[in-house]
């Protein structure tokens, strides 16, 4: 039985992991932008073969997205495989600087009704997120 179990390669270091999720992270993102752009796209018609292809490269350029930022955010000698205390402060703060980013920019007026539903559930995330990483850090 020894001989088939599987043999785990040395984690990289994390000099390592972050410049190349630094390189990676903003070229799979433009991936994302331009599978979305092709999946919403006004100019081809939606049948079954271009709504499957364009979701199909959607999820797998999201795939890609997710594990470049996992790169950044995540400590491979870390058995956990869980995005860090740091990193989710982060993310939450992402989602803090949305709801700012659409009354600077104006389009928060154009459907307030909705967009304060977005910002109640954006501010949900945010706490959610907090408290997690808080958590995480006590437990760490």
């Amino acid at each position: 039985m020894g001989q088939y179990e599987e043999i785990e390669p040395k984690p990289l270091p994390r000099w390592v992991t972050i410049p190349l999720g630094l390189l990676f992270t903003p070229f799979t993102l433009l991936c994302v932008v331009g599978s979305a752009i092709i999946l919403l796209s006004p100019n081809v018609p939606p049948t079954i073969i271009t709504v499957s292809l364009g979701s199909l490269f959607l999820a797998g350029s999201l795939w890609v997205f997710y594990l470049s930022l996992r790169l950044l955010f995540v400590n491979p000698k870390n058995k956990s495989k869980f995005i860090s205390p740091i990193g989710l402060k982060v993310i939450a703060l992402v989602f803090a600087v949305i709801p700012i980013i659409s009354i600077i920019i104006g389009t928060f007026w154009e459907k307030p009704i909705v967009h304060s539903i977005m910002t109640i559930a954006y501010i949900g995330i945010v706490f959610r997120l907090w408290g997690i990483s808080t958590h995480r850090g006590q437990n760490a």
